[in-house]
């Protein structure tokens, strides 16, 4: 007879006669406990380090201002006198402002050459990203080799190639590069462009922009409902583009037309009446009938005759004038002040024979000069914007904006090396989609054009985003390598005001407080928009 056999252990039994340690779960528990422990360890070093080193600081690290010992007054200091300039910045900045407002203007640096290489990177990865799968066998190739080189190369090592070799190679300021003759300047102290400027009819024009905005809104909603009643596509981008620029057009006139507020300060001697009598003046002094003659003459005798103008300097009275007058042919010659009661000063003595200026300046001055009678204040047209061009006077270049060599060199390094990076997450997204997305546009008669726009890149989108957070936040980290070439960052700043405080721990955490505001920030926003930009799937 067969022997039975014994009966199974129950799952309870088998658990009980497990010794507890080799029980996962015990074990599990006390790991918990033991990392737990570790961690609190950890920070009770760090913190006796922090306090030891403190201490070694010694209490002259957070001395009031009453004299007294605080940690509290830990950063008192930011409020004393800088003491040292700051060769690039966004706000007038004096070497005698406060720690802070130095800190101020290095953190909007930062982020100045960091928000503009965010939005050249975005272009410049997508391009590159697209043309690496392009059927064009150069453009795939020149796009595969500006990646493998930029990527392979570190980024420190292109920003010194970028500015000693390129940048600080290109001519003096005499010599310097115009491309294809546009008002753009290439030199070794930077670069030159045109720049807009308002003027004071600038919010008249808003104000119609803020209408036509509107319009456009209006238009595109009749235009879509009438598109769900008929099932016919009324093409809403290009009427409601239509309707935006007519507003927006009607406005420019009007902001120009009711505007009157620029002006030019004259003698009565001179017979300046209006604008137009310039031309006169200078047909006369000349001696010739036509002003598009003046190329026939000497450059001494152009010089002589040339109208000496008195302004504010970076005003919009000066730019607003001069556009007139290069459109109109009439040579002049600027001189600018920092000063309004040095212009007026200049004119009264006759160094200038025109200041140009708001005409509730120059009522307000003409009123300060010996007989105010026998001046006269002639009007000058206006538009809302108008462009700051740069112009080569003598050894310099006047108007436009300048983009200092530390400043381009960091923004083009920037941008090279991020859009390598970016340009191969592209095509990894663009690749992600389905090749039966790009038949079915194909056969529904879609361009290329159309083709990426509407089918491949909104679902390559989920692939694109989340790595493209990582390469912002690097970038707007990475700004603090402009210290390497001299670009006064926020890090740069910071450095130098440690050097001349001696508090580089206060500089240290208000540094990482920044950078991880920055770092959030960006995360926050960027999350969300990969939050919509999901496609819903069913």
């Amino acid at each position: 007879m067969a022997q039975a056999a014994p009966p199974a252990q129950t799952e309870l039994q088998a658990k009980q006669s497990v010794p507890f340690w080799r029980d996962i779960r015990i074990l599990g528990v006390f790991a918990q406990i033991g990392f737990i422990i570790l961690v609190i360890l950890i920070f009770r070093v760090l913190g006796t380090n922090f306090a030891s080193n403190v201490n070694k600081l010694g209490e002259s690290q957070f001395i009031c201002r009453d004299g007294t010992f605080s940690y509290l007054c830990a950063y008192d200091f930011m409020s004393s006198e800088a003491g040292f300039d700051i060769s690039d910045t966004l706000l007038d900045y004096v070497n005698t402002d406060s720690y802070w407002f130095a800190f101020y203007n290095g953190i909007l640096n930062s982020l100045r050459v960091g928000l503009m290489a965010l939005v050249l990177t975005t272009f410049v990865g997508l391009f590159v990203g697209i043309a690496r799968l392009s059927n064009n066998w150069l453009l795939n190739k020149i796009a595969l080799a500006y990646i493998e080189l930029f990527r392979n190369t570190p980024l420190l090592l292109q920003l010194f190639f970028i500015y000693f070799t390129v940048i600080l190679a290109f001519p003096d300021i005499k010599e310097a590069l115009q491309p294809m003759g546009m008002p753009i300047f290439l030199a070794n102290r930077g670069l030159s462009i045109p720049s807009p400027q308002f003027t004071s009819s600038a919010a008249v024009w808003i104000a119609f922009l803020i209408m036509a905005v509107i319009q456009f809104q209006v238009v595109w909603i009749i235009l879509g409902r009438r598109e769900e009643k008929t099932g016919r596509s009324s093409n809403r981008w290009a009427w409601g583009i239509i309707a935006f620029l007519l507003v927006a057009g009607i406005g420019w006139f009007v902001a120009g037309a009711v505007s009157n507020t620029q002006g030019l300060l004259t003698p009565k001697a001179s017979r300046i009446q209006k604008l137009d009598d310039l031309e006169k003046l200078m047909l006369q002094r000349t001696g010739l009938d036509f002003l598009g003659d003046l190329e026939t003459l000497p450059e001494e005798e152009i010089e002589a005759a040339a109208l000496k103008l008195c302004v504010l300097r970076d005003s919009a009275s000066e730019t607003n004038l001069t556009r007139q007058l290069r459109a109109a042919g009439i040579p002049y010659t600027v001189r600018r002040f920092d000063r309004i009661d040095k212009a007026t000063a200049a004119y009264n003595e006759g160094e200038c024979e025109a200041f140009a200026a708001a005409k509730s300046i120059l009522a307000s001055e003409r009123s300060t000069l010996e007989n105010p009678s026998a001046h006269l204040i002639v009007d000058v047209r206006e538009q809302p914007i108008v462009w700051n061009v740069p112009v080569l006077e003598g050894l310099n270049i006047a108007g436009g904006s300048r983009l200092r060599p530390e400043f381009t060199a960091l923004l083009i390094g920037l941008t090279l090396f991020y859009g390598a990076s970016l340009a191969e997450i592209v095509r990894a997204g663009i690749l992600s989609v389905g090749k039966g997305q790009s038949e079915a546009a194909r056969a529904l008669g879609l361009n290329e054009s159309q083709r990426l726009r509407l089918i491949v890149l909104p679902q390559a989108l989920k692939v694109i985003i989340p790595p493209l957070i990582g390469v912002y936040l690097s970038l707007m980290k990475d700004t603090s390598l402009g210290i390497a070439i001299g670009f006064p960052d926020m890090y740069m700043v910071s450095f130098t005001t440690m050097n001349q405080s001696g508090r580089a721990l206060q500089l240290m955490v208000l540094m990482m407080l920044v950078y991880l505001t920055i770092s959030l920030v960006f995360s926050v926003i960027l999350n969300w928009y990969n939050e919509r930009a999901k496609l819903v799937e069913r």
